[in-house]
């Protein structure tokens, strides 16, 4: 690109930075001078001696308070990135004429200026989301017709008010030591993490396709049930729809009154952690496990849950007939005073329970943990029986009843990774809501991982759906990973390659003849990788959190790598975890440890967790092994 067209784009954003100061200067200096005002009421109010004029200094102060700058001033809270995306247009209409106009996550107006326009106006920026470089736009915009043409769309990468990324239909450019350079087609969220040493998730605000664009600001009535393959943006889309929501009716959805459910502590993690922007800190992030123990206190009901409790009978309660079960025992019977002994009689019911589910040893079995919770007052559950628990304590509710965080309390619910929970834990958020029933649900069977969970769930929940609302949307572009790593991830899961935006390197295949050897080859790699890309974050994924913790202790000396098995940071460095920990999450680069038969069988879990374990990785993947193989990869050739 020009060097002119980096000097205007350094320039520009000089400028927009001076204003961000001039606004923040001004509005320290409205709000002083509006304070030093009402103290001197205050200070007439309390030396005067006359009725009537404290009256009038008492009214003048209510008066003034109104127009409190406080209240309309509000701080630009985006200083050191203001903006993250531009679209230059050429309209028909010469009092706008040619004009270049930027989005952010913040409006700024200085004066009479619009400096900035929020991304969630999405009135004007449909301009830079709904048409492409070189189309012409015509559409009603501020409640006039407008038409013209998009000249240019740019994405900008800002990091402490210095300008690190450029990318435009051209190309991307990275500012680096040596000055910028041409990146060429890359994953342009991958390069700005990199460029920074930011890892967490990425401002997606200037990324955002058409396609995503639109289901982002659809309606907000009923449910929206988001599905696609890995890398397509479910979850990102979703976080955005839920704050367009948020900022364009804030009396429909109020923060507190929202829920984020994702499915384990590492991406609750990294939700909190990245999201910031997007949600307010009163705007819970939960497991389905954490909120339902919230929920079951609001009910009065202290239970106690261990891992330990299962007694193997996790798949039977994970079942879709479980439901139906529970739903025909509340029919059937009157509540019990305690809902623990509620749940007893409902496991005890083999007969009801029999009519929809076929394991009879288990019912069996689950019979018998029934007849010993019967005895205890107050006993430890295990955690497959917080849903059912739930779900029965809000079946027993009123429709109108209202418990805050339980039962017709949220104005949306955002659910992630849906095919891995039940189709009672589906029903009980369901019912959390409002009878409005506003959820967002992000979805893809061939990423459940959970063999225990009854995949007739998620099917039977999104046609329970269809009644209430329903509209779906499928993400059809992969924004994650490159073409070559997206073919080895299709192979594996035997789902149709998609439309993929990013190249890259073909994955790399390591074969060591023992596992010393193949580790030792794996350090001097990591070795130099933090040498030559400091700022980069590489996770090795296990299968098992065994192995995990075997790599942990060979590599521990090397500096920056760390052993996550459960909370996840994103500093650069490398990451070595296990494959159950990983859901949803993404690295510049993956290295796959010894992924075998075992660990990775030819089934339908075999595959969706490789298929998963593979598409974390934005740009390079490389595999390590000295045992075989699983048939499901397809060996390369040996470094």
């Amino acid at each position: 690109m020009p060097h002119t067209f980096i000097l205007q784009e350094e320039q520009r954003l000089s400028e927009v930075c001076k204003a961000v100061d001039s606004f923040q200067a001004d509005r320290k200096r409205q709000l002083s001078e509006h304070d030093r005002i009402i103290k001197d009421l205050e200070v007439q109010r309390l030396e005067s001696v006359d009725p009537r004029e404290k009256d009038r200094l008492t009214a003048e102060m209510r008066r003034l308070s109104q127009y409190d700058p406080a209240k309309y001033l509000v701080p630009f809270e985006q200083g050191q990135s203001p903006y993250l995306a531009g679209v230059l247009i050429q309209d028909e209409d010469p009092r706008i004429g040619r004009k270049h106009l930027l989005f952010g996550k913040q409006s700024l107006i200085v004066g009479s200026k619009v400096m900035v326009v929020d991304w969630r106006k999405a009135e004007i920026s449909k301009l830079y989301y709904d048409w492409e470089e070189g189309e012409e736009y015509e559409d009603d915009i501020g409640g006039r017709e407008r038409c013209g043409i998009i000249e240019k769309k740019i994405s900008y990468g800002i990091q402490r008010r210095a300008l690190r990324t450029i990318q435009t239909g051209a190309g991307t450019l990275v500012k680096t030591d040596d000055g910028w350079v041409e990146q060429g087609r890359q994953n342009a969220s991958a390069v700005r993490k990199e460029s920074v040493g930011d890892h967490r998730m990425v401002d997606i605000v200037s990324l955002i396709s058409r396609e995503q664009f639109g289901l982002i600001t659809k309606q907000h009535d009923g449910c929206l049930y988001l599905t696609g393959g890995a890398g397509c943006g479910k979850t990102t889309v979703a976080l955005h729809r839920l704050s367009y929501l948020l900022f364009n009716q804030p009396e429909l959805f109020r923060p507190h009154r929202c829920l984020v459910v994702m499915f384990n502590r590492s991406l609750c993690d990294y939700i909190r952690q990245t999201s910031t922007d997007l949600l307010t800190d009163r705007l819970p992030v939960e497991t389905f496990h954490s909120w339902s123990a919230k929920a079951l206190r609001s009910f009065g009901v202290a239970a106690r849950f261990s891992a330990s409790q299962g007694q193997g009978l996790g798949s039977l309660k994970k079942q879709a007939g479980m439901y139906h079960a529970l739903v025909a025992y509340v029919h059937a019977t009157q509540a019990q005073d305690n809902p623990f002994a509620d749940l007893a009689e409902f496991y005890t019911q083999t007969d009801m329970l029999a009519e929809h589910l076929s394991d009879r040893r288990q019912i069996e079995r689950l019979a018998q943990s029934g007849a010993k919770m019967a005895g205890e007052q107050v006993p430890e559950l295990s955690f497959d029986d917080s849903g059912i628990l739930l779900h029965l304590v809000q079946l027993r509710c009123h429709k109108e009843d209202v418990f805050p965080e339980a039962h017709g309390w949220y104005d949306h619910i955002l659910i992630d990774e849906a095919q891995d929970l039940s189709l009672i834990e589906l029903k009980a958020l369901t019912l959390a809501t409002t009878k409005h029933r506003s959820l967002t649900v992000c979805a893809d069977e061939k990423q459940k991982i959970l063999d225990f969970v009854d995949s007739k769930g998620i099917s039977a929940f999104q046609m329970d759906l269809k009644d209430q609302g329903l509209s779906s949307g499928e993400l059809c572009v992969s924004y994650r990973s490159t073409a070559q790593i997206m073919a080895l991830a299709s192979r594996v899961s035997g789902r149709p390659i998609i439309e993929v935006v990013n190249e890259g390197p073909d994955p790399r295949f390591h074969r060591w003849p023992t596992r010393d050897e193949s580790v030792a080859h794996l350090k001097r790699s990591l070795r130099v990788l933090l040498a030559k890309e400091p700022k980069s974050l590489t996770a090795i994924i296990c299968r098992y959190k065994g192995d995990a913790q075997f790599i942990y202790a060979a590599m521990k000396d090397l500096p920056g790598v760390r052993l996550q098995t459960g909370s996840l940071t994103f500093e650069p460095g490398v990451l070595i975890t296990n494959a159950h920990q990983v859901k949803g999450l993404e690295f510049g680069g993956v290295i796959l440890w010894n992924p075998t038969r075992k660990a990775y069988p030819d089934t339908e879990i075999g595959k969706n967790l490789l298929y998963v374990a593979i598409t974390r990785a934005s740009n390079r993947l490389a595999i390590y092994h000295h045992e075989p193989l699983t048939g499901l990869l397809c060996d390369g050739s040996v470094a």
